[in-house]
């Protein structure tokens, strides 16, 4: 016991030092506005007041404009009496003050000269001393004799010194004596404290003998048992009484106590099993007692703590106390009502009285459903859950910042029967009834009143939204049709909200009118799913989803087309969620063996909902999405009926009939339907496309490319690819400018892609079975037959005035005659025939179509930049010298010319080839005044004497060896001669302008 006094003691210290810090600060504000009053008395009597001193004094001679009868001071009293009579009523405090001003304290009046503020150090060392001595030792010496009080009734209870004097009701007696004597010296205090001029001594007397009162009467209950637990509590009561009342005279410590005292009165008196209705009586009496003082004291801090405190009975009550028959629950219900809504309401009044009266509300409504739930869902406390629900709505509608008590109240009802085990049919309905009308009827009434509230919007849908499957889940055994019912009395909440807002003013201006229509809607398709078949469900809530369109339209408001989407989502969520759907998604890839008109049904009546979303929506992202998933869907129901091999062909006929339509209507009206219809037909078209650009990239590697599989076999790439591209473009083409310039390009470009695989893919079929597959022997022909396609197609496609078209076609022929005739599958350097016959043969064909493809891309993208142009010629240059020592190769292998060695004629031919090639590249630099030329020139005849020097000197004899090194020397000779004489002005004009500009010219 005295540890938790010492405790308690603690507690007290911390509250009255915080009391005393907003009271030492009142202190100074009310002594500044003394100091006002009386400055401003003294110059009403026309005695000026010297800066140095403070305004209870005078100057020691009088001033020489004032009267020469006047009096020489004014004494402090007077002042503060005459300020007391002009000034308002002052609080006790600045009485206090004024007093203290009578017994010649001067008061100094802050000064406002520059630099006259007193130094930090003078400030912290005053706080420190008023502290630790003035403010610690008074309330330190109250709580000092409140523990002497117990500690004298323990001494005795120990020691047994005062059992052989006293008796123990002697000892009781005197602990009493010693409280009410330390109660009476706080009231001499109060009395005499112009002689004290501290207001705290009286606090801590008055406290510390409410504080020996209370230990005094425990001792008698608990220790000595010389009264009984009823007369213990009532003692105590009468105690906390007198508490209160004390702390209206003397302040916050008494209350703190009472608090305390009045709150563990029934459990310090060993009443752990007590009565309960009794009890919540003197619960209640207490704590209405408290929020009382609390309110004329303005102390919320006292408010709050009882509320606590009895919120913490209740709660013991209710688990532990064991009060659930009749009487005990009225009383606890009562008891609640009370604390939750009652009594806040006579609480203090300040700033935070609504969250004080919404926290209550909202735990006496926690702690009611606590009761019902373990009271086991009687009738009587359902009852007292639903009064103090309505008593919510009753705050909510008094105060509009307590509308969280209803909201809480209702999250309870719903939490609350949905654990309510085994209720009975009747009870369910009767009870969910009433919790019904007292939450919706409030709710539908403030509506649509100002301001707008999107809570009780929302709290209506849940509450309209939780009805069916609360009614199932206690109902388990009802009908599907019994519970569509209930589904569409459900949405009578919404329609009738929906009902008295029709012509609200302002409705449009947020979403209350979108939210209810949404419940209602989901209501009305739940009970349709319930009535129909269950296959069925999807068309069920895609036809509310179209029926919302024109009730948009109707109502004005464009959010419900969003609902609309919304329900659409649904409809397509029920189509793939239900077993059927494992049936009925396979056959959109591999069609339908045997064809189903329920399933197409299914998915036709969803594809119907799209198309009406696509048609009537207004907004251009609902309608796009209807226009999408309506083309979707439209296949989804052929595939039910089709097999793959028809199956493959419907998303480009649609997406062809799609777009011939845009000739006639907006592209806007049918882009997105038309972008899925490709984009289905790309996905049929994935796993040729996919084989063929594996192989293709295999082919980048040297492995010949070889069409074969299922998947590249003649009807499949013209199924898959052929067909669909045909459809697709010709509309695109007949579209012309209709279309945004990005998305034609992009449209021609992905039908050109997928057109083009087909058409190599069905060219390699064909060829093989006309030709054969021989890579060796047919390799070169087949590629330059179908590179001249593509260039011969783009030079057509140009003169037809198509040049992004030729552009595409070209680049493809020339990228594809490089990389595989020049580089990859060159018969230099790979097994390729290129023909018996000397001169005409497959090489000229070979080397000559790159270079015309390379010219026709010169005249596609002109005008060129210079670096293409340049790179042009370097491409001519080689591929005229692999032409030349291909057919120099050729003359002595024929037909293959990889084949190994070479014969000494053929190895001085080489070199000769190259000094001729050195001096028809300087020739035809001259000519055209290319330095290119003449630098490659250059670089053959360094090539050719390398040769010469390094190859052929060591590996011939006799004549040929020196008929080698006379070629070589003639050529050397001969294209010096050439550089000498024919560039001789260039190196003229050069060293004119050098000098000049300090920049090399570069030869036209």
């Amino acid at each position: 016991m005295f540890e938790s006094i010492a405790f308690l003691a603690i507690l007290i210290l911390g509250v009255l030092l915080a009391d005393a810090r907003s009271r030492l600060k009142r202190a100074e504000t009310s002594l500044a506005e003394t100091a006002k009053h009386i400055g401003a008395l003294q110059r009403h009597a026309a005695f000026p007041i010297s800066e140095a001193q403070g305004p209870a004094t005078v100057p020691a001679s009088p001033s020489p404009t004032a009267p020469a009868a006047g009096p020489k001071a004014v004494p402090a009293q007077e002042a503060a009496r005459a300020a007391a009579l002009t000034a308002a009523p002052a609080p006790v405090l600045t009485r206090k003050v004024a007093d203290a001003a009578e017994g010649g304290a001067a008061v100094a009046p802050k000064s406002n000269r520059a630099g006259s503020t007193a130094p930090e150090a003078a400030n912290l060392s005053a706080r420190f001393e008023n502290l630790f001595g003035k403010t610690l030792p008074i309330w330190a010496g109250g709580i000092t004799l409140a523990i002497a009080g117990v500690l004298i009734v323990r001494y005795a209870i120990d020691l047994g010194f005062f059992a052989r004097v006293f008796t123990p009701g002697v000892q009781v007696i005197a602990g009493i004596f010693f409280g009410l004597l330390l109660i009476g010296g706080a009231e001499y205090a109060w009395r005499n404290e112009a002689k004290l001029r501290d207001v705290r001594v009286p606090q801590a007397l008055s406290g510390a003998g409410i504080a020996t009162l209370y230990a005094a009467i425990m001792v008698a209950a608990n220790a000595y048992g010389l009264i009984g637990p009823l007369f213990a509590f009532v003692a105590l009561a009468l105690v906390t009484a007198a508490a209160l009342a004390l702390s209206l005279r003397f302040g916050p410590p008494s209350a703190l106590l009472g608090l305390a005292g009045g709150l563990a009165a029934p459990a310090l008196v060993g009443a752990l099993e007590p009565d309960v209705p009794l009890l919540a009586i003197y619960l209640a009496l207490t704590i209405a007692a408290m929020t009382g003082v609390a309110r004329m004291r303005r102390w919320p801090w006292l408010a709050v703590a009882a509320l606590a405190g009895g919120a913490g009975w209740s709660v013991w009550m209710i688990f532990v106390g064991g009060a659930l028959d009749t009487l005990g629950s009225l009383s606890i219900g009562v008891y609640v009502l009370l604390l939750g809504v009652a009594i806040p309401l006579l609480a203090y009044e300040g700033p935070r009285v609504t969250l004080l009266r919404a926290a209550a509300a909202v735990v006496g409504t926690l702690q009611l459903a606590l009761l019902v739930a373990q009271a086991g869902y009687a009738p009587l406390h359902w009852g007292l859950f639903a009064l103090l629900a309505a008593a919510g709505q009753w705050l909510a509608w008094r105060e509009r910042r307590l509308a969280i008590v209803p909201t809480t109240s209702l999250a309870l009802s719903i939490v609350l029967i949905a654990l309510w085990p085994d209720a009975s049919a009747f009870w369910f309905a009767l009870i969910g009834i009433i919790l019904l009308s007292i939450h919706a009827l409030p709710l539908l009434a403030r509506l649509w009143t100002a301001p707008p509230a999107l809570r009780r919007t929302i709290e209506l849908c849940v509450l309209g939204l939780m009805i069916v499957p609360l009614t199932k889940w206690q109902v388990w055994g009802l009908s599907d049709l019994a519970l569509a019912i209930v589904a569409l009395g459900a949405a009578v909440l919404p329609a009738a909200g929906i009902a008295r807002g029709w012509r609200a003013e302002g409705r449009g201006a947020d979403g209350r009118f979108a939210w209810l229509t949404a419940t209602a809607a989901a209501l009305i398709a739940l009970a349709l799913v319930l009535l129909l078949p269950a296959g069925l469900a999807p068309a069920a809530v895609a036809g509310v989803a179209a029926a919302l369109l024109p009730f948009g339209r109707a109502a004005d408001d464009r959010r419900i087309e969003w609902v609309a989407t919304g329900f659409f989502g649904a409809a397509l969520c029920a189509l793939i969620a239900t077993p059927r759907a494992f049936d009925e998604i396979p056959r959109l890839i591999d069609g339908a063996a045997e064809g189903s008109g329920y399933a197409a049904l299914r998915w036709g009546a969803v594809a119907l909902a799209a198309l009406f979303l696509a048609l009537r929506a207004e907004r251009p992202v609902v309608r796009r999405l209807g226009q999408g998933f309506a083309a979707a869907l439209l296949y989804g129901a052929a595939a039910q009926l089709l097999p793959d091999t028809m199956l493959v062909l419907v998303p480009a006929i649609g997406g062809a009939a799609l777009l011939l339509a845009a000739r006639r209507i907006a592209p806007a009206r049918i882009d997105a339907g038309a972008a899925a219809f490709a984009a289905i037909s790309l996905a049929w078209a994935a796993a040729p496309m996919a084989l063929w650009t594996m192989k293709a990239a295999q082919s980048l590697g040297g492995v010949p490319m070889q069409v074969d599989g299922a998947m590249l076999a003649a009807a499949e790439l013209l199924r898959r690819l052929a067909i669909p591209a045909l459809l697709l473009g010709a509309p695109l083409w007949l579209l012309g400018g209709k279309l945004p310039r990005w998305a034609s390009i992009a449209s021609f470009g992905l039908a050109g892609v997928v057109g083009l695989i087909a058409v190599h893919g069905l060219y390699r079929l064909g060829f093989a079975g006309v030709a054969g597959a021989d890579f060796v022997s047919t390799g070169i022909v087949q590629r330059l037959v179908w590179e001249g396609l593509l260039i011969g197609l783009a030079w057509l496609l140009w003169r037809g005035g198509v040049p992004n078209g030729a552009r595409a076609l070209a680049i493809a022929g020339t990228a594809h005659a490089v990389c595989y005739g020049v580089i990859l599958h060159n018969p230099l350097w790979a097994e390729q025939a290129v023909g018996g016959w000397p001169l005409v043969n497959l090489l000229l064909p070979l080397f000559l179509l790159p270079w015309l493809a390379i010219r026709l891309l010169g005249t596609l993208f002109a005008p060129t930049p210079a670096t293409f142009e340049r790179a042009g010629e370097i491409a001519t240059m080689a591929l005229v010298a692999l032409f030349a020592w291909a057919t120099l190769r050729h003359a002595f292998h024929g037909s293959l010319l990889i084949d190994a060695g070479a014969a000494p004629a053929e190895n001085i031919l080489r070199s000769l080839l190259l000094l001729l090639l050195a001096i028809g590249f300087l020739l035809w630099g001259i000519r055209v005044g290319r330095r290119d030329w003449r630098l490659a020139s250059l670089v053959l005849m360094l090539a050719a004497a390398g040769k010469v020097f390094l190859f052929d000197a060591s590996g011939l004899e006799g004549l040929l060896r020196i008929g080698s090194f006379v070629a070589l020397g003639f050529s050397l000779i001969g294209i010096g001669w050439l550089y000498s004489r024919q560039l001789a002005p260039v190196n003229r004009v050069e060293a004119q302008v050098v000098p000049a500009t300090g920049f090399e010219p570069v030869a036209p």
